[in-house]
């Protein structure tokens, strides 16, 4: 016994149905699984700590300290100088750079359906951070004597 058209066409209806839930499904865990990887990677990169320039010899430790914030590491040395260290990206952004570097991957990845990530991705890794160590002595009067600058 044949089936009609009719009766076939019934059969393929829920099928049809079933189909465009699971790719939409597929479609949107896969937009929210594989892309972000790079608006993630403009989001954990280092915010702008401070201006690197104020480390000149015959600063006041104050001044510096409020400009770059307490340092990443301190020693005090024999003769009463102190040692510090202070870890710096000297070309990090803003946190509203930041944000903005962070949106703006959002939209294109969403604009795109993350074709974006196969220019976002590389983009994010040639501009990760770059810390370079700043070792600062300082005098027994908290006066910058020594700068050096380790990349």
């Amino acid at each position: 016994m044949k089936k009609t058209f009719r009766e076939n066409s019934q059969l393929i209806k829920p099928f049809n149905k079933l189909f465009c839930l699971f790719f939409i499904a597929t479609m949107t865990s896969s937009l929210v699984f594989l892309s972000g990887c790079s608006a993630v990677m403009a989001g954990k990169r280092s915010t702008n700590r401070g201006d690197s320039k104020v480390l000149v010899v015959g600063n006041n430790r104050l001044m510096v300290e409020a400009e770059l914030g307490a340092p990443d590491m301190c020693s005090t040395l024999e003769d009463g100088k102190k040692r510090v260290v202070y870890r710096l990206d000297p070309d990090a952004h803003s946190k509203g750079g930041r944000n903005a570097a962070v949106a703006g991957h959002l939209v294109a990845d969403i604009l795109t359906l993350g074709l974006w990530e196969v220019v976002g991705t590389p983009t994010e890794l040639a501009a990760q951070d770059q810390f370079h160590n700043f070792i600062v002595t300082y005098n027994a009067s908290d006066i910058i004597e020594s700068v050096e600058v380790f990349k």
